[in-house]
């Protein structure tokens, strides 16, 4: 079983004057709104702005840009960044990403507007670790029992041998769900988070008229889902 996401947590935070007004705010004088939706239904255009409690969520491929060196730099990201930490500059901003079919992983927090945690990977392998552990972190890795030998640290679930040892990578995606349990109070695949109401959006007429596929109105991505493998 494996997951994708590409989802922007922010808190505490609220949307006053909905969706809409947020793009405007943050600068998006074009965009074109698609349809209200739920965060399970989130993913018709390039954006889906909601919220839960006192966490606006975003759906949105520019998650995918925290991690990814050559992309950081492109304009139209840092645009985006640069207008989200101007907008909460007293929030903390979480960026999760998975994508399951290459085993990456993803997560970066921000604390106003500062970098504090950021880790991913793909293929077993951690790629960039950088901060220290969130209470979160710590929190769920002390479930696992940790075993340092030959200068390499593993660990293993001892309510389950049979799962072997583990590396630090192997928390990357349970620790994805977790990060967004600690911003939102609930996991990424809950019945709270999938029904928390929002909008689609396309960030500019351009987009909409390059981007668009001709049956996008029938059938929307989601904003994470299941898949066997």
């Amino acid at each position: 079983m494996g997951w994708k996401t590409q989802t922007i947590l922010v808190r505490p935070a609220a949307l006053d004057g909905g969706p809409d007004r947020l793009l405007a705010d943050l600068g998006y004088d074009k965009r074109h709104r698609i349809d209200d939706a739920s965060f399970e239904s989130a993913g018709l255009g390039s954006i889906w702005i909601g919220s839960i409690d006192v966490c606006i969520i975003i759906y949105t491929p520019f998650a995918f840009n925290f991690f990814d060196d050559d992309e950081a730099d492109v304009r139209e990201f840092t645009d985006f960044k640069n207008a989200l930490f101007r907008q909460f500059p007293e929030a903390d901003i979480a960026a999760l990403t998975l994508h399951s079919v290459i085993n990456h992983w993803g997560f970066a927090i921000f604390r106003r507007g500062t970098l504090i945690r950021r880790q991913h990977g793909h293929d077993g392998n951690v790629v960039c670790d950088e901060g220290p552990r969130l209470p979160v972190e710590e929190s769920y890795i002390s479930r696992f029992q940790r075993i340092e030998t030959g200068g390499q640290i593993k660990y293993q679930d001892i309510n389950h041998p049979e799962y072997g040892d583990m590396t630090d990578s192997d928390f990357g995606e349970p620790l994805v769900f977790e990060i967004c349990r600690s911003f939102t109070g609930f996991p990424l695949d809950s019945r709270e988070v999938n029904e928390a109401s929002g909008t689609n959006f396309w960030l500019n007429n351009s987009e909409l008229r390059s981007l668009a596929p001709p049956n996008a109105l029938a059938s929307p991505a989601r904003p994470w889902w299941r898949f066997w493998g």
